[in-house]
């Protein structure tokens, strides 16, 4: 009985171990089979993310040919539009009006900006600190509208698209309103766009102090090619843009010109009324970008581009409204899936 005793308590350990060992073999049987299971899984998810890679970059790549060739396109019809530029181009009977000659604007410049600087400078900072502060906060959101941020980066947008988007293919009345849209787009971007760069070199060099500085130098303090922010306020950068983008703008829609007009006068003396110019530099900056608009206007008249001369020798638009309306209505239908009155009037013309 000692003896099987001391059997029994010999055994018994050696089998635990056994088991231990056993319990021990099937959990790294398990630890093994679950990583070369996660193993399996990170290779697939793997090669699937590289499927993925290259089929991305591959239709990345197939849309970069596209577009290439497409602005390849456009650039060939843009050197073939420009290379008969003097064919399209009217002789003498598109003499430039008296008023907007150079030597005319700039006695017009002169003679307004100094009657402002004499009459107008000296107390209008004085008189828009006396503003309620209401008006202040109203003109400070009216002012914002003289930015040329939300013009530009719209027709630049467009223009990109146009470029290498694959729009010829269209149905005529379509390819005409696309191609007219581009054109003034492209008039409106250029005309903003340049006018600002024209009204930053005048203002960083002429050097006149902004009306934040009105109690230490006063209306009339200049400080030539100074290249400083407080010291740049003739002319107004905001007032061109508006009066650039007025003018174009009533150019291309003239019925709307008086609406433009007065809507481009309270954005310009927005900036009297917040303190961040003088009125002469307003009256500068709308001369300068109105007369610009107005001679690009008429340098695209010249040559066809988007804009024609009248009998008297004005700049009108190509596009009128009643052709407007008609691409409009041919544009709707396309979108509805039915057929416009002038497409279904043309293919019954074609049928007889």
């Amino acid at each position: 009985m000692i003896d099987d005793g001391s059997i029994d308590t010999l055994e018994r350990p050696v089998r635990g171990k056994q088991r231990n060992e056993q319990q021990a073999d099937l959990n790294r049987d398990a630890v093994d089979a679950e990583w070369e299971e996660r193993q399996t899984e990170t290779e697939g998810s793997r090669v699937e993310g590289e499927e993925t890679k290259r089929s991305f970059f591959h239709r990345l790549r197939g849309l970069l040919q596209v577009a290439g060739g497409n602005a390849r396109m456009q650039l060939k019809q843009a050197r073939a539009i420009m290379r008969n530029r003097k064919k399209r181009s009217i002789g003498d009977t598109t003499a430039l009006p008296s008023l907007v000659k150079p030597q005319n604007i700039a006695a017009l410049l002169i003679a307004l900006c100094g009657l402002a600087m004499v009459f107008l400078d000296h107390s209008s900072p004085i008189w828009a600190r006396q503003l309620p502060v209401a008006y202040h906060d109203i003109f400070e959101v009216i002012t914002d509208v003289g930015k040329s941020d939300w013009v530009l980066i719209p027709t630049g947008l467009w223009i990109l698209a146009m470029i290498f988007g694959g729009w010829q293919p269209r149905a005529f009345r379509r390819k005409m309103a696309v191609s007219y849209l581009t054109i003034y787009g492209s008039y409106l971007f250029f005309v903003v766009a340049a006018s600002g760069l024209l009204a930053i070199a005048l203002k960083w060099n002429i050097g006149r102090a902004r009306p934040t500085l009105f109690d230490e130098t006063g209306p009339l303090y200049f400080d030539f090619f100074a290249w400083e922010a407080k010291l740049s306020s003739l002319p107004s950068g905001h007032s061109t843009t508006a009066g650039a983008l007025i003018v174009a703008l009533a150019l291309i829609a003239p019925r709307l010109r008086w609406l433009l007009a007065v809507l481009g006068l309270w954005i310009a003396a927005s900036r009297v009324i917040v303190g961040a110019h003088y009125p002469s530099d307003v009256v500068a900056g709308i001369i300068i970008g109105g007369a610009f608009s107005y001679c690009c206007a008429r340098w695209m008249a010249r040559r066809r581009l988007g804009f024609a001369f009248d009998r008297k020798g004005g700049v009108q638009p190509i596009m009128s409204s009643f052709s407007a309306s008609i691409c409009l209505r041919n544009w709707r239908a396309a979108r509805s899936g039915s057929s416009s009155p002038v497409q279904e009037k043309s293919e019954t013309l074609r049928a007889n």
